[in-house]
This record gives structure tokens, sequence and C-alpha cells, in this order.
């Protein structure tokens, strides 16, 4: 019996310094990057050579056909798929926003929607020039709409 209770013991303490040594790493403190310095970072990693599947998901984007560019990158394969899925899903979100009547009563439920844009912006590391102006013109509407809102 007491070799039982010195092996559940010693599991019990190994567990536990596991588990403890698992908390110091991920509670030590990370690069603390500012929007800014996030933002300078994605624009200089904007040099990613354009493939064909890259060219058709920008012009499906140009020719606002949003809800193809998701089904076809959900999966989320590649950097490429992911970057082009949180566009058209802001590009989407954009446009729920414009039909959908908000409760004059939950203030927060049109800031909510814009963060969402702005975070699903945010995700993006790679921008195609052709669709570049778009999407920038998207960012600013949802944070200017953002400052707007959250001044009153």
């Amino acid at each position: 019996m007491k070799k039982v209770l010195s092996l559940i013991l010693i599991l019990l303490l190994a567990l536990t310094a596991c588990g403890t040594q698992e908390k110091e790493e991920t509670a030590t403190p990370k690069e603390n990057k500012t929007e800014e310095g996030t933002n300078a970072a994605k624009e200089s990693s904007n040099t990613r050579e354009l493939t064909a599947e890259d060219e058709k998901f920008a012009e499906l984007i140009i020719a606002k056909d949003y809800e193809t560019v998701v089904k076809e990158t959900g999966s989320l394969k590649s950097e490429s798929q992911k970057d082009f899925y949180y566009i058209a899903s802001a590009f989407i979100k954009n446009n729920e926003i414009q039909t959908k009547t908000y409760d004059p009563n939950d203030p927060n439920a049109i800031i909510t929607d814009h963060k969402v844009i702005i975070n699903y912006l945010n995700r993006v590391k790679f921008v195609p020039d052709n669709i570049k102006d778009q999407v920038n013109e998207l960012r600013s509407a949802a944070e200017k709409k953002l400052a707007e809102l959250d001044q009153q």
C-alpha cells in the first residue's frame, strides 16, 4: 500500500512540475508589438510572388464575389488562402453592416461589427497590389466609423 501511495505522490509531483513549467513559459511576455509596429512589419512582408490562385482570388474580390472566395479558401491550407479568406470575410461583414438594422438601445452591436472588420484585416499578412486600395479603404472606413462610435 505504501508503494502505491508513494508512486501516486511521485506522479502527482511530476505532473504538477510539468504543468507549472508550461504555465511559466506561456506567462513570459512575448514581443510586445504595437499596432504601428505590426502594420510596418506587414508592409515590409508584402513581397510575396502572386500565384495563379492569388490572381484568381484577387479578381473575385474586385468583382465583389466574396462568397466564392470564402468558399474556396475556407480550408485555410496556405497563407495565401488565409489572407484572401480574411479579406473576403471583412468585405462580407461590411456588406452586412450596410444592410443591417441596429437596435438603438444596443450601441455595442455596431461597434462590435466594425471591430470584426478591423480584426479580419489585421490578420492579413499580404494584400496584392490590385486590391490594396479597396482593402485600405475598407480598413480606414471601419476605423473612422469605430472612432466616431466610441466618441458617442
